[in-house]
């Protein structure tokens, strides 16, 4: 089973709450403790709206309104944590001021990192807030609701809570029967189809009547269409005429451009010249020109090349490829400095800290090996016992001594007692004197020792120059090996240094010897040296590249020249001109020619298709057919002047018998009366419809679910009621089933029966569901008006419920969170 179960609240700010955590327990029921006003209700809506969006619309959503923070602190929003199948996911919503999306801005993280919303939502199958609301929250705003419905609607709610928005499907297909029912009525006068009905039935009578008075009119008509049929002829025929006389006129007009173009025509001439030949012979005498000033350029830059050079410049490439090798050495000198002083510090560190060092750097192996020898013969001589103490021995002598009086005295009056202290002091006393003889032994013993030790410490420091006594001699062997090293390093360095010097040495002579001027020896100098050896090889080099460059450049353009010469000359011979000259005159000619061609063409264009009868007609004929065509559109005038009279008096007998439009507008408003009955039909056959499919829709799915329902609901019911009704059945009707076995419908069960029959059947909607949406059922306060006896029954039931969801409940029933036996989440008013 698929089940986010929510674990944390943590709100930062929201409504009234601030900086408020909820930790929730592993149990699937949880318990929530406040007074009223003290934060149950918000904590209900963060829920939500942290899930599926704040509502900070002027159109807030049902039951959680603005939850804008009262003190206007900002960000407003927080954090719940879901656990789903080992995974966490965290849900953060924020708003601040700004944030013109109203809903606040979600980031969805997976243990730990930011994914996706889509990762979170598509688990709980794309649900939204509405549907959150509907199915998992219940509140005295949902029981208010159902309060308000008549028993009716209740029953609806009831039996198709099966179906998945139901609510919102209810109530959009009331919306839309209450739509259909504005529009028609089968006895009403006042809804819009009724009424377009009515006035269709007017407008057609009203018509009939405009009919009659049109007949006449019409055959009035008839006689000025044919008049006016015969006006657009002659009309017609006139137009023809004036086109007729505009091009008779047009061409006499023409006469002059005729007579111009045929004397042009006569001083045309066949001029054999070639253009493209005459601009190809131009082009080539324009590259020659260029390329003679090429040519004249080139070699003046080949006599101002200086190529004389004193430098060397095999050895100067020789030395300008030294250039990286120095700058590793000047690499390598810097590096030798920085390691001589480290191994300077180095050795006076040792010697700090091991000063005999110094004296033992000279010994060679052999005596190295002999110290080793004499250390260890001195370390392993046998180091006697202290001096004992002799004052323990002295003080038993002197105190035996008293003993051994004082049995004396007592011999004769307890002969017993006096003899056993004579022998107790005499045992003392003897005791104490042997102690004493074995002390002044052992001092001697000691003493012996120290005598020898004293004297082979005198003889190892005189031999080798330190003392044995404290002396480490492996660390002081370590020490040893460790300056010997650093003395070696410091030797080669040394030799490295002065081989970088003979280096620097060598290259400054050969530099002097090359620039034939002194170098010093250093590093940068002769860098600088390197560089303007450089810098003249590559001066040097770049003057006999571009002397090259001018030959090759030469050679090519004497080439190109040639050949330029050679193709003008071929051309001129073609054209049959000796020069270059000849061929100009040719072209101006040929110019004259081109500007009469030019006027002859003019002539023709401006002529157009004038040009073919300006050749048929001779200038009498012209005149001619001009004055005829002038009498026989007078003639034409004179009939269309009769015609239009006589179609002037049919239009007044119109004008005069009756408004001919009348019959189009009645016809029109018929038309326009029977669209909006069209219209109106449709909208409300349209609403009707939908009404209908979204019934069948709620039918279809309450069909598939709700007996399923029904078998959780049962259960849930009898909790409810104390065991009052045992069973649920569905025949044609819905019936409840009390514990005497009696069937009673449901439109027969008191209002208080009915919303728990409602809340049973929206838990077992939800019991339905469980496998796709599986979240934390809230329950705000919802059985305030519970006595004890039904608040035993609401523990069994939300234990019932706490089986398979988990379960927030929200309280301020102490004698609730009693039954409960849990321990709760405590609010603080304030």
């Amino acid at each position: 089973m698929l089940a986010m179960k929510l674990k944390k609240i943590d709100i930062i700010n929201f409504g009234h709450l601030s900086n408020l955590t909820f930790n929730l327990s592993n149990d699937n029921l949880s318990v929530f403790f406040g007074e009223n006003e003290a934060g149950k209700s918000t904590t209900v809506a963060f829920i939500k709206q942290i899930m599926f969006g704040f509502y900070l619309r002027n159109s807030a959503s049902p039951f959680f309104e603005d939850y804008k923070p009262l003190t206007h602190v900002s960000p407003m929003g927080g954090s719940l944590f879901f656990e789903d199948q080992g995974d966490e996911y965290q849900l953060e919503r924020l708003w601040a001021k700004g944030d013109k999306t109203k809903k606040g801005i979600l980031t969805v993280k997976k243990n730990g990192e930011v994914v996706p919303e889509r990762e979170f939502f598509d688990k709980i199958h794309n649900i939204d807030g509405n549907f959150y609301a509907d199915s998992f929250i219940f509140n005295q705003e949902t029981l208010g609701q159902i309060a308000k419905l008549n028993q009716e609607d209740l029953l609806e709610r009831i039996y198709y809570l099966g179906a998945s928005n139901s609510s919102e499907l209810i109530e959009l297909r009331n919306n839309f029967e209450k739509e259909a029912d504005n529009l028609f009525k089968k006895t009403g006068k006042k809804p819009e189809v009724n009424r377009l009905l009515k006035q269709i039935d007017d407008e057609q009578h009203e018509l009939t009547e405009i009919e009659h008075e049109f007949d006449q009119y019409k055959r009035i008509d008839e006689e000025s269409q044919k008049l006016k049929k015969q006006l657009d002829q002659e009309k017609k025929q006139l137009e023809q005429l004036n086109k007729t006389k505009d091009h008779l006129l047009n061409l006499q007009k023409q006469l002059r451009n005729f007579t111009d173009l045929e004397s042009l025509k006569r001083k045309q001439k066949n001029l054999d010249f070639d253009s493209k030949a005459y601009q190809k012979a131009q082009n080539l005498n324009s590259k020659v020109s260029s390329l003679n000033t090429s040519i004249d350029s080139l070699q003046n830059q080949m006599s101002q090349l200086d190529l004389v050079s004193d430098l060397n410049v095999e050895q100067a490439e020789k030395i300008v490829q030294k250039k990286p090798e120095l700058l590793q050495w000047q690499t390598d000198y810097k590096s030798c400095l920085q390691k001589e002083q480290e191994l300077e510090s180095e050795v006076d560190q040792i010697l700090a800290i091991t000063p005999e060092v110094k004296e033992v750097a000279s010994f060679d192996q052999d005596k190295i090996t002999q110290m080793k020898e004499d250390y260890q013969h001195w370390v392993k001589q046998e180091v006697p016992d202290k001096k004992p103490k002799s004052v323990v021995s002295q003080t038993i002598f002197y105190l035996g001594l008293p003993i051994f009086i004082l049995g004396l005295g007592l011999l004769l009056r307890v002969p017993t007692a006096g003899w056993t202290l004579i022998a107790a002091g005499i045992l003392m006393m003897g005791g104490a004197y042997y102690n004493l003889n074995q002390v002044v032994k052992q001092n001697k013993i000691v003493d012996q020792f120290q005598a020898n030790s004293d004297k082979s410490q005198k003889k190892f420091e005189e031999k080798y120059g330190i003392s044995p006594l404290g002396l480490d001699l492996n660390n002081l062997l370590s020490q040893l090996t460790q300056y010997q090293f650093k003395k070696r390093s410091e030797k080669n360095n040394q030799a490295h240094i002065s081989e970088i010097k003979t280096r620097l040495d060598k290259l400054a002579a050969e530099l002097q010897k090359l620039l034939e001027k002194p170098i010093n020896v250093d590093f940068n100098d002769e860098l600088n040296a390197i560089n303007e050896v450089d810098t003249k090889l590559k001066s040097l080099q770049q003057k006999q590249q571009r002397k090259d460059e001018i030959q090759a450049s030469l050679k090519t353009s004497s080439q190109k020249l040639m050949k330029l010469q050679l193709e003008l000359k071929d051309i001129l011979v073609q054209n049959k001109v000796r020069t270059l000259e000849e061929f100009d005159d040719l072209y101006q000619e040929s110019l004259v020619q081109t500007k009469l061609d030019a006027q002859i063409v003019a002539l023709e264009n401006s002529l157009e298709g004038d040009l073919e009868d300006l050749t048929k007609f001779k200038p009498d004929e012209l005149r001619s057919k001009l004055s005829e065509a002038t009498t026989t559109m007078q003639e034409v005038k004179d009939k269309l002047d009769l015609l239009q009279a006589s179609f002037a008096k049919a239009e007044v007998q119109k004008a005069n018998l009756a408004d001919s439009d009348a019959l189009f507008k009645a016809k029109q408003k018929l038309a326009n009366t029977k669209t909006l009955f069209i219209n109106a039909s449709k909208e409300y056959l349209s609403n009707l419809m939908t009404a209908q499919l979204i019934q069948r829709t709620l039918d279809i799915a309450s069909n598939e679910r709700f007996p399923k329902m029904l078998q959780e609901a049962k259960e849930y019911l009898k909790l409810l009621t104390g065991g009052r009704y045992v069973d649920l059945v569905l025949d044609k009707k819905l019936k409840v089933v009390n514990q005497d076995g009696k069937k009673i419908e449901v439109k027969y069960l008191s209002r208080g029966t009915s919303e728990q029959l409602y809340f049973a059947l929206k838990l077992a909607f939800i019991d339905q569901i469980k496998d796709q949406i599986n979240l934390p059922i809230l329950i705000d306060d919802s059985f305030v008006n519970f006595d004890d006896q039904r608040i035993s029954y609401i523990k069994d039931l939300l234990e019932k419920i706490a089986e398979n969801n988990q379960v927030l409940i929200f309280t301020a029933q102490k004698n609730l969170v009693d039954k409960l036996n849990r321990t709760p989440l405590t609010y603080k008013k304030g």
